[in-house]
């Protein structure tokens, strides 16, 4: 028969031995559970090195706009549809500065398009005379320069935005365009003829805009309006007379296309 002394003896060497046990349990727990925590700690205070709410984000864009003539009463006059319209394709570069307040860069290429209304008594680009089809375009290079307010906190992404920035534009060239369609029996069998007429020398070669976009992740709506005057006074156009000025608001949709979205922590939404 056992006696009382081993008995105790194995009761203390069981407990000892539970106690062991539930120690390496908790501990390893605790652990685990530290581990977890620091980990959560960790992606919440490390900013992402790249993506659309990290301290630089790169992405390109397209653009497409349409003028409204609306402002100017004595403006020339052009076709209200959608043969009037900007459309631009560029790059832009933010530098995040707190979580509601960025500053941004442009780079573009932008053409601009202008169906004049023909009227022989207003057409000034034509004075006295009626086209079938006219049109006036330009192409430019832009930079401009931006502040974005952010609406809210978020996380790696870009969520509700407005900019409001200013643009410069180098007009790398101009074409005045006219069609106008003919008996062939006069023109040599031809059923029209196409004038296109460029480097013209009543036209200004710097342009400045301001601009307002509201955007919503990666789409946005925009507004520009030109402050300075395509059309400059010239000896050949106008009797020396600067042309009345081409409507200077458009209204429409820019659409991000490519941007450097990937972040350090791919699961990070905070």
């Amino acid at each position: 028969m056992m006696s009382k002394r081993t008995t105790t003896t194995n009761v203390i060497r069981t407990l000892i031995l539970i106690c062991i046990v539930a120690t390496s349990i908790t501990s390893t727990a605790q652990l685990t559970l530290l581990n977890k925590n620091v980990r959560k700690q960790t992606l919440r205070n490390e900013k992402p090195e790249q993506g659309p709410n990290a301290r630089f984000f790169t992405s390109s864009f397209y653009g497409l706009s349409f003028v409204l003539p609306i402002m100017e009463n004595d403006s020339m006059a052009i076709r209200t549809n959608a043969s009037s319209h900007q459309w631009l394709l560029g790059s832009r570069y933010k530098l995040k500065l707190n979580e509601f307040f960025a500053l941004g860069s442009d780079i573009f290429y932008m053409r601009q398009s202008f169906r004049i209304k023909q009227d022989s008594a207003t057409n000034l680009l034509s004075l006295g005379y009626e086209n079938d089809k006219q049109r006036f375009s330009f192409h430019t290079l832009g930079l401009g320069l931006h502040v974005r307010i952010n609406f809210n906190q978020r996380g790696n992404y870009l969520g509700k935005y407005l900019d409001l920035g200013a643009e410069g534009h180098y007009v790398l060239g101009e074409r005045l365009f006219a069609r106008n369609n003919v008996d062939a029996t006069l023109n040599n069998g031809s059923k029209n003829i196409r004038v296109s007429q460029s480097k013209l020398d009543y036209t200004k070669d710097l342009q400045q805009y301001a601009v307002v976009r509201f955007g919503w992740s990666k789409i946005l709506l925009t507004a520009r309006y030109r402050f300075s005057d395509i059309f400059t006074a010239s000896q050949n156009m106008n009797n020396g007379h600067q042309l009345p000025e081409l409507p200077r608001l458009s209204v429409g949709l820019e659409i991000m296309t490519w941007s450097n979205t990937k972040s350090k922590h791919d699961d990070t939404q905070y």
